[in-house]
C-alpha cells in the first residue's frame, strides 16, 4: 500500500513539473524570447533513424540543437517549410512516443520529420511559418 502511495505522489509531481515547464517556455515564446522544443528528428541523411535533440527557435530563426553524437553532424536543412502534421504510424509508435505529433516538411534535401509532443506543436508551427516567409 505504501508502495502505491509514493508511485501516485511521484506520478504527480512528475506530471506537475512537466506542466509548469510548458507553461515557461509557454509565457517565454509569448514575450519573444527565444525557447527549446524537446523533438526527435529525421533527416534525409541519415536513413530512417530519428535523432534526439531540441529546436532552439527565436524571433526569426529555427536550428537544431543536438543531444547525441549522431546529431552533431546535422543541421536543419535550407528551405525548411511544413508539408503536413500528422500522428506516428504504428511502426513509428515503437520507436518515439505514440502520443506525439509529427510535423512532416519539405527542403532543399528532402523530406524531414519532426516529432514533437502535442503541447508544443504549435510553437513548431509558427517558428516554421516564420521561417518559410523569409
Amino acid at each position: 500500500m505504501i508502495e502505491l502511495a509514493v508511485v501516485l505522489v511521484a506520478g504527480g509531481l512528475a506530471g506537475w513539473l512537466l506542466r509548469r515547464k510548458v507553461k515557461q517556455r509557454a509565457a517565454s515564446a509569448a514575450q519573444g524570447d527565444a525557447i527549446k522544443v524537446p523533438c526527435l528528428l529525421r533527416h534525409p541523411s541519415l536513413d530512417g533513424r530519428w535523432l534526439r535533440g531540441r529546436l532552439v527557435m527565436g524571433p526569426a530563426t529555427m536550428t537544431w540543437e543536438p543531444r547525441t553524437k549522431a546529431g552533431a553532424a546535422v543541421s536543419l536543412p535550407a528551405g525548411l517549410r511544413q508539408a503536413g502534421l500528422r500522428s506516428p504510424s504504428l511502426r513509428e509508435a515503437m520507436k518515439i512516443n505514440g502520443g506525439s505529433r509529427i510535423v512532416e516538411c519539405t527542403s532543399s534535401e528532402g523530406a524531414v520529420l519532426i516529432a514533437v509532443m502535442p503541447n508544443e506543436v504549435d510553437h513548431v508551427l509558427t517558428a516554421l511559418s516564420r521561417i518559410g516567409t523569409e
